[in-house]
């Protein structure tokens, strides 16, 4: 039996065909129409917070409400059938979200119209109106560009997007070396604020300085504070002791007195055998030139160190008396002769002083400041008494709850949370989930991770508010790390309020799961005191939300930030084996065509960086000719023809 259906007649067929389109037509309409409600309603309920925002950027973050809004529904349907349709897919509409949503809106309309529908000519007429008061694509490209000049400096001579260097030790920065680097394509100086002190940070400007003007080439300087960084305690190793003695005469008088260093609790020995002394952030932050420490050795000898310099990393002390400690001691700060407070001052740990820990293991993790110490095995490796950590701060663990992540050593390890404390102060017991190694070796002064926990600690640390004085006095823009609240932001507003220096560019580093998570709040908040950027520091955030989520947090940082117009900055071992080693690898140089989607690419130290410059310089220079953020730009290929060559 003939089972072919029968063919319709063409001009039912055409005309079936039409149905179809002006019901997908009407559908799309309606739907966009519905979409463009959603974005004024939370623009209206966002009024209060838009009106704070500073005058100029005004515009750009009602665009950022309108992206956010547009981002809360699932737009992939809908995009697939504009594109049937043969309308535009709204999947470059970060920059000018309105315009983009009411340009597709009229010529939906349009097309109704022509078609006869009743109500599609005053649907078209209002889109028509609005579109006159929405932000143009021009004008957002613009705005975004300006904001890019108001935070990094004149656009660079021969591409659009800059270059952000970390500055070595100011041993290796000196004139000559700032000088190769601004010809090889350098257009911003980084200075980590977590190394080094204000006099080596000024040794640097000044270096930077000088290369200015030999060179006539701009170059702005970004200081990054170091933030709250947890990490782990001390590790127990052998019995520390630290002793000293000043230099005499053949007379028994002082001629060179003892130097002692002090760093916080965690820090391993500095180099050159000098005796090293580890105190509490807190009270090392407390410590002022000319502070005298006083307590007594294990002889029970009274004897007392005096504060000769203080910088944000260690304190320099200095004694006329020898003296003998073991492990701790129990001391007082005396300041102009008069006792303050009383501090515990602990005995730098060796270096090579280390946990072993393996997957299935258990873990101590503990408020404590005692040091902590290995496991205690059977003869068949099982774990007879488990290792135990201290994490500093003891803070960072308030709210640590049981099933949530800890992560140690950027990820390298990673456990679990099986039991909490019963009491404060007690400690946690961890699972150990994964290792890089079968056994790995954690240290002192390692950095703990806690993706899952809500953590309180401020992100402008003490040590930050000191740093900011001279950040103030000489940067042209200051990065505040491990930003997690809008109250980070304000807190940091507030310090530079009061140094003066309110008009100073603020970079946000998105480094936590919470401050991808805060970034719309954030943004808004960083646009009530512009100039205003965002630096995705892939390396941190990585180890906080997974490698395997990266690409796509990455990109949704930028698309946050090009809809509030926002410079971004692209950092985190960008061409770092080239750096190192003079040789690229293939996947980092992929890696660095990709950060063409930001304004702003950032460059660690190494021997070969000035050469990592100029690559990077050339990869920008050509990629930037084919893509713009999402765009692809069809420029003319040289290849790819049929003709003989």
């Amino acid at each position: 039996m003939n089972c072919v259906p029968p063919v319709m007649p063409s001009k039912q067929l055409v005309s079936s065909r039409r149905a179809e389109q002006d019901a997908s037509l009407v559908g799309v309409a309606r739907e966009l129409v519905r979409l463009k409600d959603k974005l004024r309603e939370l623009e209206s309920s966002m009024r209060s917070a838009l009106d704070q925002v500073f005058p100029d950027r005004r515009e750009s973050a009602k665009n950022l409400v309108h992206y956010v809004a547009l981002r809360q529904h699932d737009l992939r349907d809908l995009q697939v059938r504009l594109a049937q349709l043969g309308l535009t897919s709204l999947g470059r509409s970060e920059s000018c979200v309105m315009d983009s949503l009411l340009a597709v809106s009229q010529r939906a309309h349009e097309s109704l119209a022509l078609r006869g529908h009743r109500g599609a000519a005053r649907q078209l007429g209002r889109a028509e109106r609005e579109r006159g008061s929405a932000m143009s694509p021009e004008t957002a490209k613009q705005r975004l560009h300006q904001h890019t000049r108001d935070m990094l400096g004149s656009r660079p001579a021969d591409r659009h997007i800059y270059i952000m260097v970390t500055a070595p030790t100011p041993r290796e920065a000196d004139r000559a070396w700032m000088v190769k680097m601004l010809r090889a394509g350098m257009n911003v100086l980084r200075i980590n604020c977590a190394h080094d002190s204000e006099h080596e940070w000024g040794q640097i400007i000044d270096a930077l300085r000088e290369a200015r003007r030999e060179t006539g080439t701009e170059c702005r300087v970004i200081m990054d504070l170091a933030g709250p960084k947890i990490r782990t305690g001390p590790i127990a190793g052998a019995r520390r002791i630290a002793t000293w003695k000043p230099s005499k005469d053949e007379l028994g008088n002082v001629t060179t007195e003892a130097r002692v260093v002090i760093r916080r609790l965690g820090a391993l020995l500095p180099e050159g055998g000098v005796p090293c002394l580890l105190m509490h952030d807190e009270d090392l932050a407390a410590l002022r030139k000319g502070d005298e420490l006083r307590f007594s050795d294990v002889r029970g000898k009274k004897r007392s160190l005096r504060i000769h310099a203080v910088t944000p990393e260690e304190s320099i002390a200095t004694a006329r008396q020898r003296a003998y400690l073991v492990d701790h001691v129990a001391a007082h700060v005396h300041r102009a002769g008069r006792r303050r407070v009383p501090v515990t001052v602990t005995i730098g740990a060796e270096p090579g002083a280390a946990i072993d820990v393996t997957v299935g293991d258990t873990l101590l993790l503990t408020q404590s400041l005692q040091p902590g110490k290995p496991a205690r095995r059977d003869r068949q490796g099982r774990v007879a008494s488990p290792a135990v950590v201290a994490c500093v701060p003891p803070a960072a663990l308030e709210h640590l709850a049981k099933a949530q992540r800890v992560l140690f050593d950027d990820g390298r390890i990673c456990t679990i949370v099986e039991s909490v404390p019963r009491k404060a102060g007690g400690a946690f017991s961890l699972r150990v989930l994964r290792t890089h190694k079968a056994t790995s070796k954690l240290r002192a002064e390692k950095g703990i991770n806690l993706p899952d926990t809500l953590t309180t600690i401020p992100s402008l640390s003490d040590e930050d508010r000191r740093a900011l004085r001279f950040v103030a006095e000489h940067a042209d823009a200051v990065s505040l790390s491990f930003v997690r609240t809008p109250d980070d932001v304000r807190a940091l507003h507030r310090e530079l309020d009061r140094l003066g220096r309110s008009n100073i560019g603020v970079v946000l580093k998105i480094e936590t799961r919470a401050g991808f998570e805060n970034l719309p709040r954030l943004l808004l908040e960083g646009l009530r005191r512009p100039p205003l950027a965002v630096m995705i520091a892939r390396g941190d955030l990585a180890v906080e939300v997974g490698f395997e989520r990266l690409a796509e947090l990455q990109e949704e940082i930028l698309w946050l930030c090009e809809a509030s117009h926002v410079p971004t900055i692209w950092a985190t071992q960008v061409l770092d084996t080239l750096a190192r080693t003079g040789v690229p690898s293939r996947a980092e140089v992929t890696d660095a065509s990709a950060s063409v989607a930001a304004e702003c690419v950032m460059l660690n130290k190494g021997p070969f960086v000035h050469e990592a410059v100029a690559v990077l310089s050339d990869i920008l220079r050509r990629m930037e000719k084919h893509h713009y953020k999402k765009r692809s730009l069809f420029r003319k290929l040289h290849v790819s023809t049929f003709a003989k060559r």
